[in-house]
């Protein structure tokens, strides 16, 4: 009873960060001349709020550019690379509330080496590109990843994808989205990416699935390759 509380503690405090951090974001960092305005500051709060959204993760792009002239590409990466990886927690933490609240177990199930390795690897490469990283960060919650490195990851993805969009500009950061289908997509992939969580957390079809996936690696000889 005590875990499932603390479950539905962390859902709810996941979506309450989704949601004020809409209104923060769009209240404050989305008027014209905000982030000249703020500064450094400005672009490592901007890019938090903007992951704290998970649906409005792009936002920002255009305001970040618009200092790319002002700054070093590398300082205005690596700023917005940590105000996007600090963001990620929202649903780092919304896919353990799913977990916690599907399979309210008190024992906790041990993570595969394989499967860790395999997914931290996974996360950098998500993270230093323009994929959509919630599938990642919610399964890494609810497969409880070791947070500190999954954060780690998340920083150095994220400042190298910031660095390189700082240097060749809109062609890496802005796609030809508008802002309403921006988060549309993001919305349904929000969506799937929460049934997902959810197969992964029941233990029934978690054991299923890592076998697929541990029959997949054997095939392709990776699991060999990452042990």
């Amino acid at each position: 009873m005590r875990l499932e509380i603390k479950a539905l503690v962390r859902l709810f405090g996941a979506i309450t960060t989704v949601i004020l951090s809409l209104i923060i974001l769009f209240g404050i960092f989305m008027n014209e001349n905000s982030l000249e305005n703020y500064k450094l500051i400005g672009v490592f709060l901007a890019a938090l709020f903007s992951h704290l959204t998970i649906i409005a993760r792009g936002l920002f792009a255009p305001l970040f550019l618009s200092l790319t002239e002002s700054y070093s590409p590398v300082i205005l990466g690596l700023t917005a690379g940590l105000g996007g990886a600090f963001g990620e927690l929202t649903a780092y933490y919304w896919g353990l509330g799913i977990k916690e609240a599907l399979n309210p177990s008190e024992r906790k199930d041990p993570l595969p080496k394989w499967v860790e390795k395999y997914g931290l690897i996974i996360a950098l490469i998500f993270a230093s590109s323009p994929l959509p990283d919630t599938p990642i960060m919610l399964l890494a919650g609810s497969l409880r990843f070791p947070l500190w490195k999954l954060m780690l990851i998340q920083m150095a993805g994220k400042t190298t994808f910031y660095s390189l969009g700082a240097i060749i500009g809109s062609s890496i950061l802005m796609g030809l989205k508008s802002i309403f289908e921006e988060i549309i997509a993001s919305i349904l992939i929000l969506a799937a990416s929460i049934v997902l969580c959810a197969a992964v957390s029941w233990s029934k079809s978690r054991e299923k699935l890592l076998r697929v996936l541990e029959k997949i690696l054997d095939k392709l000889n990776l699991k060999t390759f990452i042990n």
